[in-house]
């Protein structure tokens, strides 16, 4: 029998993560989101799902009742929100898979969601890069007692899956922990040279960037990674929270996490995804020129 896959939540990563389970020989995918029940949403929402395969519909309920693997791709602040929808509905035999960038301790409190009201069993999944031209082959970290049991049953969709411990929240420390640098990066990139850029020596601030770390490309990764800024500043600020809160249950303050978030909201409400669609600027100046634009009427 082919497997059966249901998502909760279906707006930017679950699509591309779906499309490469059909294409790889999934046998059915179901998906919910909570666009599907505002009425200005629902259309454009429906014929995204059906793009990729996917049959939506209007509940958790519904999306979960015949699935063999339940993954969530809600935001990460809404994941223990949708682990407790969807428990009342899910069976023995399910494998709940939280695919959300949330911390460990919520993590912890979605798998007693799932676990004390259904008799399915809940995995801990971190993704390690983005989805975008990865789909379902992106890296992911999982951990839970229940993890080993996933990896044998995605076997054969050729998915990059690795088990890293059988408690919950540990993958999830690790992308934590990982956010705080890769995140951190890109806020730093961003402050940097949008601060040259309005001095007018962005290109001298870059070439000695190059010059101290001259075996990386940073004019390619500038441009890149303030793209993802652009089109995905706000859903990296909210990680952010996340990682905070981690390292706080850590013991350890978050001042990098922090400033981070709030470096990323703030390329956020400048409107730049309105400005560059979804492809992001093609150009490191397309970048600091919109932000020029944008920041102008604040300052």
């Amino acid at each position: 029998m082919s497997m059966k896959f249901a998502f909760i939540g279906f707006g930017e990563a679950g699509p591309q993560i779906a499309r490469g389970l059909m294409s790889a020989g999934a046998g059915s995918v179901t998906a919910y989101d909570i666009l599907a029940i505002d009425p200005r949403t629902r259309d454009d929402w429906v014929v995204k799902a059906a793009s990729v395969g996917a049959r939506p519909v209007d509940t958790a309920e519904a999306a979960v009742a015949d699935a063999d693997i339940v993954i969530s791709t809600v935001t990460s602040e809404r994941a223990l929100d949708a682990a407790s929808a969807a428990a009342p509905h899910l069976r023995q035999g399910q494998i709940y898979l939280d695919f959300n960038s949330c911390s460990p301790g919520k993590k912890v409190k979605a798998a007693v969601a799932v676990e004390n009201r259904s008799a399915a069993r809940y995995v801990d999944v971190a993704v390690m890069d983005t989805v975008p031209g990865r789909g379902h082959l992106v890296p992911m970290l999982l951990a839970g007692e229940a993890a080993q049991a996933a990896v044998e049953a995605l076997a054969p969709f050729g998915m990059n899956l690795e088990v890293v411990g059988a408690s919950i929240g540990q993958a999830s420390t690790i992308k934590m922990a990982r956010s705080v640098f890769m995140k951190g990066i890109e806020a730093i990139l961003c402050e940097s040279l949008v601060a040259a850029h309005r001095a007018g020596v962005h290109e001298r601030v870059l070439a000695s960037i190059q010059g101290t770390f001259p075996d990386l490309d940073w004019r390619a990764l500038a441009t890149y990674h303030m793209g993802r800024m652009a089109l995905h500043g706000r859903r990296r600020a909210i990680e952010m929270d996340s990682v905070a809160d981690t390292l706080r249950d850590l013991d350890l303050q978050p001042f990098t996490a922090r400033g981070t978030g709030d470096r990323q909201m703030w390329v956020a409400d400048l409107g730049l995804r309105e400005v560059f669609g979804t492809d992001g600027p093609e150009t490191l100046e397309d970048f600091l020129d919109a932000v020029a634009r944008a920041d102008q009427p604040k300052r």
